[in-house]
Order: structure tokens, then C-alpha cells, then sequence
């Protein structure tokens, strides 16, 4: 039986990436919007024409609980490699395309505008050799984003027009697979950047988020294992994020916590030791390295 398969809420290029890491110094808390809130129904679904919908949790609802964790900016915890050509398979630059958007989200709401340029030039680049550049200049994406640079409500709305054009354009040339290869490589980046500020900060809720974010990769996987047949990277892509899951699945705090972190719905929260989490914040830190370096 074939079906269809959607991903919902997790664009691809800098936009679920920006949208995945929509913080700034500091740890107030700001008024929702309606691209922060989840969706009606986040689970698995499957209608009566065999159509399945994996809706992950908002983007922008992930980046809203990291701002309130007091996320702050340090200089060089991004990817220094800003240039986009030595990407050359198309796996490589579909995970590297969310890596640089989430570097990119993380400088823009920190008003650090060159770098945020930086990355959004290999952004750009990255998504016209996916052959996605006719999704910038119809919508003047790029134009409106250099000049809203320093305007957060403003880019917002940038951000989720783009995503709403690339989520569109993807799903209409059936190319979901990129879709997921870049949310992966966001969320990597989101875990990364939030470890490394950990460690220097030792904010306890930051760790708590750290931890929350990973009740959802084994939806990520879900995802990535229905689109298997149309990149032959993602095979290695389910491994390596397979292999940090069952990392977190073995540790004592989360084979103790009264449900199963696996099977949780988003937001659970395990409370890990000092020695679980170094163990965590090495093994994505050498996922990240792994990614950036492909």
C-alpha cells in the first residue's frame, strides 16, 4: 500500500532552523503568536485515504520555550564554516542548510547582524543548489530580511511566510526528504548551541529544556525512516540520531522516571544527574561535529 506521506511544521532553509532557535539574551518572556503555539493535534495521524501526518512540534514552539530559558549569546559556538560550497551532496547541504539556519536565528534575535548575514548568504546558496531559488526571489525573502534585520517582530513574519512558501514547495515537488534532513540538522544545532551555553551558565531550566527536547527525536526518526528511499544518506542520518536516543533512553534518571521517555509527548521533562548530562552534551556535540564536517 502506498501513501503519502506529510511533514507539517517543519519547513526546510533557514526557516525552521530561525524558527527552531527564535531567542535572545536574556530570559523574559514574550507574548505568544500563534506560530509558537502546538498544533490541534501533534500525534501521528492516519486518515481514511492512508494519508499520514507527522505533525512535530512548532518550530517556533520550541524557540519559545528556549528564550524563556534565558538562552544567551556566545561568541563562536556557531558552525565556522560559512562556506556552502564544500556541501556538494544533496544530504549534505539539506542538513547543513538547518544547521546554518539556526546559526543564523541565534545571531539576527542576538543582534549580531553581520554574522546573521553571514548565514543567511549560505543559506541562500545552499538552497538554490537544492534548486529552491525561485522561493527567495518571488517572495523577496532575502531583500526583506536584510532590511528587517534588527526588527524581531518583523522578521518573524518573514519567517513564517517563508516557511508556509518552502513547506508548499516542497510537499508539491514531493520532496519531504529535505524537509527532514534539515530539521535534523536545526534541532542538532538547537541542542548543541543550548548544551554549549549550559556549560558555560549552569542554568538549571536550560537544562531542563535540553532534556525536554529529547522526548521528541523519536519522532524525528519516525519521520526520517518513511523518507529513507529518497536520500541515500538518511539511512546513516537515522543511525547516528538512533544512537544518541538510546544514549538518553539508558540512563538511569530516564529508565527510572515513571513513563518511558521514548513514548512521551513533548514536554516531559527527566531531571538527569551531572554525569548523565556531560554524557548527553558529548555525544550531540560529537553528532554536530560529525554533521558540519559532512
Amino acid at each position: 500500500m502506498t501513501h503519502t506521506i506529510r511533514i507539517k511544521a517543519i519547513g526546510c532553509l533557514l526557516v525552521l532552523a530561525a524558527s527552531t532557535l527564535i531567542f535572545s539574551c536574556g530570559g523574559n518572556d514574550t507574548k505568544d503568536t500563534a506560530a509558537d503555539k502546538p498544533s490541534a493535534d501533534s500525534a501521528t495521524q492516519k486518515t481514511d485515504d492512508q494519508d499520514v501526518s507527522y505533525n512535530l512540534p512548532s518550530p517556533l514552539q520550541i524557540a519559545s520555550l528556549f528564550k524563556k530559558s534565558g538562552l544567551k549569546y556566545i561568541d563562536g559556538v556557531t558552525n565556522k564554516q560559512k562556506d556552502p560550497t564544500k556541501y556538494t551532496s544533496n544530504f549534505s547541504k539539506s542538513l547543513n542548510l538547518g544547521i546554518y539556519g539556526a546559526d543564523l536565528a541565534y545571531c539576527v534575535l542576538n543582534k549580531q547582524s553581520q554574522e546573521a548575514m553571514n548565514y543567511m548568504k549560505a543559506s541562500t546558496q545552499l538552497s538554490g543548489s537544492l534548486g529552491m531559488t525561485s522561493i527567495f526571489e518571488e517572495g523577496s525573502f532575502v531583500k526583506r530580511f536584510e532590511n528587517n534585520i534588527n526588527n524581531e517582530d518583523s522578521l518573524r513574519n518573514v519567517i513564517a511566510e517563508l516557511q508556509m512558501a518552502t513547506d508548499t514547495y516542497l510537499e508539491d515537488n514531493e520532496q519531504q526528504q529535505i524537509s527532514a534532513i534539515a530539521f535534523s540538522g536545526a534541532w542538532t544545532e538547537a541542542m548543541f548551541i543550548g548544551s554549549k551555553v549550559f556549560e558555560k551558565s549552569k542554568e538549571k531550566s536550560l537544562n531542563d529544556k535540553i532534556s525536554e527536547q529529547m522526548t521528541i527525536l523519536y519522532k524525528i526518526i519516525s519521520v526520517l525512516k518513511l523518507r529513507e528511499a529518497k536520500d541515500p544518506g538518511i539511512p546513516g542520518l537515522v543511525k547516528d540520531l538512533s544512537g544518541l536516543l538510546d544514549v538518553y533512553n539508558n540512563f538511569d534518571s530516564v529508565k527510572k522516571s515513571k513513563t518511558n521517555a521514548k513514548d512521551d509527548d513533548f514536554g516531559t521533562v527527566v531531571g538527569l544527574s551531572d554525569q548523565e548530562t556531560t554524557e548527553l552534551i558529548q555525544k550531540i556535540s560529537q553528532l554536530r561535529d560529525k554533521f558540519v564536517n559532512s
